[in-house]
């Protein structure tokens, strides 16, 4: 009890001394964001068609010091009923050496994935979307506290640690602890991007491990972009249940204007065969505002699905 009073007081404080340092007070600023539309499902037996009906309220806050430390936060809330109904939590401290962060988030990994395209909100996707077969396997936003470094010349790396993998959704509550569970997760990564010669360049890679996994976890990526086109190529170790090989995603993206035309093909490379494909559309109506039209279709061991 005595290391609790003490944390609590010693966190009093340090509160009591940034506003006393504030170069630029603490503001808060709320965002968020809203999918609307139709959907037609067919997966081979029933076709329907539905709604969808997608949003978060995204909760911010900021502020800065006269030493040039920034102090921020986000609390994501879904904008209907959920288990998970508070997603994304952290707060973060950051200057000149880098950035300290705790709160639920995605993993050190996962902030450095490069060569995957997503339609608007992931609806409409080829890997790791609301659809897909093939996913991303970076362990969600577990609470954790993570390390990242200043971006320099275009590179960037961050590490995390998290004491309870399984504290994600409902689970988690205001204390982690790892005494004797034995759910411990850690991840890694580090990306690059640069310029040359109006061709931009950039490249990814992380590492994931912890104790409920079977194996450690990694992804590579590459993207290459020029006057409008940028294609991407992604591996992920372990991009599904389904499969234990991984996943090649292959992708490829255009804008002019204010259109966006996207898609791309992912299959696994071993075991159970598992292929996911997305193609969409998106016109922007005003800022802020798209309109999209998106096809996603999947196959595991010939078993056909389309969204």
């Amino acid at each position: 009890m005595k290391n609790i009073l003490f944390a609590s007081t010693a966190l009093v404080a340090a509160s009591f001394a940034t506003t006393t340092l504030a170069a630029d007070p603490i503001t808060a600023s709320i965002r968020g964001y809203a999918h609307i539309g139709l959907l037609y499902q067919d997966n081979g037996a029933d076709p329907e068609i539905g709604i969808l009906n997608d949003g978060e309220i995204h909760f911010r806050f900021r502020g800065t010091s006269d030493n040039g430390l920034t102090f921020d936060g986000e609390v994501e809330l879904e904008s209907f009923t959920s288990l998970d109904q508070v997603d994304e939590y952290w707060a973060r401290v950051s200057g000149s050496w880098g950035s300290i962060k705790i709160g639920a988030d995605d993993s050190a990994s996962e902030d450095h994935e490069v060569g995957v395209f997503y339609g608007p909100g992931a609806h409409a996707a080829y890997f790791d979307g609301f659809q897909s077969v093939l996913f991303s396997t970076n362990a969600g936003d577990v609470p954790s506290i993570r390390y990242a470094t200043p971006t320099f010349s275009g590179f960037s790396a961050s590490v995390d640690w998290a004491p309870d993998s399984t504290a994600d959704g409902a689970a988690p509550n205001n204390q982690q602890i790892t005494f004797g569970n034995n759910q411990q997760r850690w991840s890694v990564g580090a990306s690059w991007s640069g310029e040359f010669s109006g061709v931009d360049i950039a490249l990814g890679g992380g590492y994931l491990d912890g104790d409920l996994f079977p194996s450690a976890r990694y992804h590579l990526g590459a993207q290459i972009g020029y006057q409008g086109f940028s294609f991407g190529v992604h591996f992920d170790s372990a991009a599904s249940d389904l499969d234990d090989d991984g996943a090649i995603a292959l992708g490829l993206q255009y804008q002019t204007g204010p259109w966006t035309f996207g898609g791309g093909w992912a299959f696994t490379t071993g075991g159970p065969d598992a292929m996911n494909w997305g193609i969409w559309a998106v016109y922007g109506l005003a800022p802020g505002v798209n309109a999209t039209l998106s096809y996603e279709g999947n196959d595991v061991n010939g078993v056909y699905d389309t969204t």
